[in-house]
């Protein structure tokens, strides 16, 4: 009876280990991501494969954690500020198609080289961001129109359907100089934007049959909370803030991708 009982304590100390662990790179990835646009699975998806997991439940994980918190973050960013509802509806749209055409051409694309040339154009955006302060710290005149801005949103729909880390910086970069907006408000617009997109791409990924509830249930609440404290920070911080997070973390993500490591 007690060497039974013995293993039962055990195994419920590693069950509630590996929940909080999972809990907690959660919510750091989230509290990073949700203030710069990087992208939480640069950090998740290392952690959730060293855990065990196998690689598309890890990424059906990272994609209903940020259908979990994507509103919050879009809602803390973009209360009480301006937003063009008909641009956002032609890119959800826009980039759920790129989405579904992206499912059916990711197979006959090598990976390796494209994460690479991804990493570098993350780089050039970074390089562009950190060379020009003022950018995206006042609304400014549009340079493409709502239905070109919104079309730009189909290739970053293929993106998103088979790895999406950075989409974030992509969006953003587009809408504040595209449109105009402001960094801080074209971010709030990426997360209004990308629940969709996730959404999308749990119901994919699940109806698969890669859904699995010891990694979905605790990393979905620690998202949760670190986008929501992530997003009031950024909004708070302001411009500058979210700036240098987004040269910082973008830095990293690009030359994690073009590196290949």
């Amino acid at each position: 009876m007690l060497p039974a009982d013995g293993v039962e304590r055990s195994c419920l100390r590693e069950g509630l280990m590996r929940f909080f662990t999972i809990l907690s790179v959660a919510f750091l990835a989230s509290l990073l991501s949700s203030m710069s646009g990087a992208g939480s699975a640069m950090l998740t998806t290392p952690v959730w494969l060293a855990l065990g997991f196998p690689l598309p439940v890890a990424i059906a994980s990272n994609q209903l954690n940020g259908a979990a918190w994507t509103p919050l973050a879009a809602r803390n960013y973009l209360k009480g500020r301006p937003v063009d509802w008909a641009l956002l509806r032609i890119m959800v749209v826009c980039g759920l198609a790129g989405a579904w055409v992206g499912t059916l051409i990711v197979r006959g694309i090598d990976a390796a080289l494209l994460q690479r040339v991804i990493g570098s154009i993350i780089l050039l955006l970074v390089a562009v961001v950190a060379c020009n302060p003022a950018l995206g710290r006042s609304e400014g005149e549009p340079l493409l129109s709502r239905g070109v801005t919104g079309l730009l949103a189909f290739p970053l729909g293929v993106y998103e359907s088979f790895f999406g880390s950075g989409n974030g910086l992509f969006t953003s970069m587009l809408l504040a100089k595209g449109r105009g907006q402001t960094l801080v408000a074209s971010l709030g617009c990426y997360y209004a934007i990308a629940f969709f997109w996730n959404c999308f791409a749990v119901a994919v990924y699940s109806a698969a049959g890669f859904a699995d509830a010891r990694l979905m249930l605790p990393s979905t609440i620690g998202s949760v909370f670190g986008a929501y404290l992530g997003s009031r920070l950024g909004r708070q911080k302001g411009h500058d803030w979210v700036r240098g997070l987004f040269v910082l973390l973008g830095g990293v993500l690009g030359l994690k991708l073009a590196l290949g490591w």
